[in-house]
């Protein structure tokens, strides 16, 4: 209340008058002068001399008018910093991303998002950890899954196709599985996370357990590796071998029965007031291709 009467003062001074001050304000000049009263009965001084013909500032109003300006420019200089926020792109975005996509489609596309939005600076937070998004200040998530928390706002983006692969070596080693019950013979590379693999047949699905898989990770580029290594054969996201298996060094096990997609979502905070910035980036993923990229099958020009 204080600052708003210290506010109203400072217009007073500026307009010269109750009547300009309360037009220019929107308030009764009853109120006006009665909130400027009020500040200056709780600061036991006088900041105006009245007539019946004008106003003037006493000395202690001038000495108090001086900081009352600076605190209604600072209020103005606030508003207009969050005005730009909100109208153009600028600022700083906190994004995260699994290792995976993070490490290996990200780079690219936030490299050309930052040309075109120089004024933002994206801080990239790369983690398989599902991180509380409201105390590490994040923007945006990119995730596999959806969240339950229904406060947060889920934006489909697009599928992620997901295959078998095995390396030449291991394939000539230990034969090509032919139907999923096969995997049971198998050296089988496990996620943590994934035990059990789902995979499509004769318009059904079956499960395969993984769980007893001698080699194990928490971590899709290490399951890439030891896949490469001819360890055994490793359930990943086909954008992260399509150069492996366009060049030989990797196979793709059980074509016609592949894992079903998953699904890659934008997880943002809240539904208004979305920063400019946050917007631009949202919208540039659509434009980017990133949903063609993480499905694996065609790469962005």
């Amino acid at each position: 209340m204080k600052l708003d009467s210290m506010a109203l003062f400072a217009l007073v001074a500026r307009e010269g008058s109750f009547t300009a001050a309360a037009r220019v304000s929107g308030l009764p000049k009853s109120t006006v002068s009665q909130r400027v009263a009020e500040l200056e009965a709780t600061l036991g001084m006088r900041l105006l001399h009245r007539s019946t013909r004008r106003l003037s500032l006493s000395e202690a109003g001038r000495v108090y008018l001086q900081h009352c300006q600076e605190m209604v420019d600072a209020a103005n200089a606030a508003d207009a910093a969050l005005s730009r926020l909100r109208d153009a792109p600028a600022g700083t975005l906190r994004i995260t991303a699994p290792e995976a996509s993070g490490t290996l489609l990200l780079p690219a596309l936030l490299a050309e998002f930052s040309r075109r939005h120089p004024a933002v600076t994206v801080e990239c937070l790369i983690s398989d950890a599902q991180l509380d998004l409201i105390a590490e200040r994040i923007d945006l998530a990119l995730r596999t899954g959806q969240l339950a928390d229904s406060s947060f706002v889920s934006r489909r983006i697009g599928p992620v196709g997901r295959l078998l692969a095995a390396s030449p070596e291991y394939l000539a080693r230990k034969g090509w599985p032919q139907q999923p019950a096969d995997l049971a013979g198998h050296s089988l590379l496990l996620h943590e996370a994934l035990p059990q693999w789902l995979l499509r047949q004769a318009g059904d699905r079956v499960r395969v357990d993984a769980s007893q898989a001698s080699l194990r990770a928490n971590n899709l580029n290490v399951l890439r590796q030891l896949a490469l290594a001819g360890a055994g054969i490793a359930l990943l996201p086909r954008f992260m071998v399509r150069e492996a298996l366009a060049s030989g060094a990797l196979h793709e096990v059980l074509p016609d029965n592949p894992p079903p997609d998953n699904h890659y979502y934008a997880v943002y905070p809240g539904r208004s007031h979305r920063p400019a910035a946050l917007t631009a980036l949202l919208d540039f993923i659509d434009e980017y291709g990133l949903a063609a990229q993480l499905d694996g099958t065609t790469r962005n020009a």
